[in-house]
């Protein structure tokens, strides 16, 4: 936001941010609009959580302590799945990142358009070029393309779309894809969010209707992620929103290294709040024992933020989330190794994260 000051001092960052955007006051993030394609990468936003929920039940896990480090990084982190997110239907940016970074992408994450329509959601537009890539897809679906509600979604009304769509990503050779759903449904930025235990219920029982006319094209073999947004807390309950263990495959979260809480703004006071928050980690780790789903991380990365409430160049948060997912057996962990903006970085292969870069190497790396 206007006033916050990114300054570069060798391989090191400091962000700094003016007015009532310090690290201990939450603030407002700009809600995005829609890009050139309608998707969130192409709004230049992703915004994350803007507030603190106060008397968030505490964890009862113990699984957020990390594996002993090896010399050679994360005892085990080698053998966790990766996949990135280079842009749209880039296969070619996916096995650049794999071959900068030393490791083996098996996973791509993309998106549908989110703002065209019925039409264009069911056409599936730029889906093909993952068909003939040797990348499995996690596809980001949004479920209200600018238009419609969850409650006329929740009777079956748009079914009809579903159905097209499947046959399309059938047809395009990505049968297999594994589906996003209403993406972050508890954050306040897309058309599908959820804000009451009402939406909440909506929600899943759209989802049920989605999953229930995908399932029955001929051909498909399409996989469920149910997934919320790691830093947004909520009113309700985030079982009032899942659709039941018959209708989902995986379960994740997606988690940047960004803080808004109080105390010392500092990557360890950030770490110990991706843990604890209302849909953080030990969360995750819990939700996902209950209900004996794999988890799935579609989205994970270093962070600036135009805001001032990104770490930054944060090897650390790189080294919790492998030693995370090796500790909690992740099925596959894709990271988002794109720039939105110039003022808005993701990339780890841009030169804004040199230390971040070198740890995952270190960690993930062959």
């Amino acid at each position: 936001m206007a006033g916050s000051v990114v300054a570069v001092v060798g391989s090191g960052v400091a962000i700094a941010a003016s007015g009532n955007s310090g690290p201990g006051s939450p603030q407002s993030a700009r809600i995005p609009s829609a890009g050139p394609t309608g998707r969130l990468e192409d709004s230049g936003v992703k915004p994350k959580s803007t507030t603190t929920t106060v008397g968030r039940p505490k964890s009862t896990t113990t699984t957020s302590a990390p594996p002993a480090p090896a010399a050679s990084g994360v005892a085990g982190a080698k053998s966790v799945p990766l996949g990135d997110y280079a842009g749209s239907s880039d296969p070619n940016g996916v096995a650049n990142f794999g071959a900068q970074t030393g490791t083996h992408p098996v996973y791509a994450t993309d998106y549908l358009n989110k703002s065209g329509g019925w039409s264009t959601l069911e056409g599936a537009s730029g889906m093909s070029v993952w068909g003939h890539s040797p990348y499995r897809l996690v596809l980001g679906v949004p479920i209200l393309p600018g238009t419609g509600t969850l409650a006329q979604g929740a009777t079956g009304a748009y079914n009809q779309y579903f159905s097209t769509l499947a046959q399309n990503l059938v047809g395009d050779g990505v049968a297999n894809a594994i589906l996003r759903l209403g993406w972050e449904f508890n954050g306040y930025w897309f058309p599908w969010s959820v804000a009451t235990a009402g939406g909440a219920a909506n929600f899943a029982a759209y989802w049920r209707q989605i999953v229930t006319a995908m399932r029955a094209v001929p051909g498909e073999h399409f996989q469920f992620l149910w997934n919320p947004n790691g830093p947004s807390p909520t009113n309700y309950t985030p079982a009032q929103a899942y659709p039941g263990d018959a209708y989902v495959d995986y379960v994740g979260t997606d988690v940047y290294d960004n803080y808004w809480g109080p105390g010392p703004f500092t990557p360890p006071v950030a770490w110990a709040n991706q843990l604890s928050q209302q849909w953080g980690l030990d969360w995750l780790a819990s939700f996902a024992a209950a209900h004996h789903k794999a988890i799935a991380i579609p989205e994970w990365s270093d962070e600036f933020r135009p805001d001032g409430h990104g770490l930054g160049d944060d090897p650390s948060f790189i080294d919790h989330m492998a030693a995370w997912f090796v500790a909690n057996k992740v099925a596959f962990a894709d990271i988002w190794c794109f720039d939105s903006t110039p003022t808005y970085r993701n990339d780890l292969l841009d030169g804004t994260f040199p230390k971040g870069l070198a740890e995952f190497k270190l960690d993930f790396g062959s």
